[in-house]
């Protein structure tokens, strides 16, 4: 499956450690299968950041490690108690980062 992260510069090996942290599912690399989204979210990056350019970085993700057993994975399926209260959880400056385990957090933003 083809994912994208919008940014103002290319990103090839992505690097968890620059992401901010307290971002709606923790601090990590932020992919959409949507390229518009991606795109969007390229102009605000240039916009906010004041340098580079609009750039959409495209990723192929094995859509198997979801299910593999290979990799700690949450799955969202839609907005609900749970999810509010994990994004709650994730912008808490006030809990210790990060607030969770998962190598994957799938879900709608």
């Amino acid at each position: 499956m083809k994912l994208y992260h919008g940014s103002n510069m290319r990103v090839t090996d992505p690097d968890i450690s620059r992401s901010k942290p307290f971002k709606d599912f923790g601090q990590g690399f932020y992919l959409s299968a949507e390229e518009q989204q991606a795109k969007d979210q390229a102009l605000s990056k240039v916009d906010q950041m004041k340098t580079g350019e609009p750039i959409v970085n495209e990723f192929v993700f094995d859509e198997s490690l979801m299910t593999s057993g290979e990799l700690k994975v949450k799955v969202f399926d839609d907005y609900s108690v749970e999810w509010a209260e994990f994004v709650l959880m994730n912008r808490d400056s006030k809990i210790i980062q990060p607030s969770h385990d998962y190598d994957i957090v799938y879900g709608p933003i």
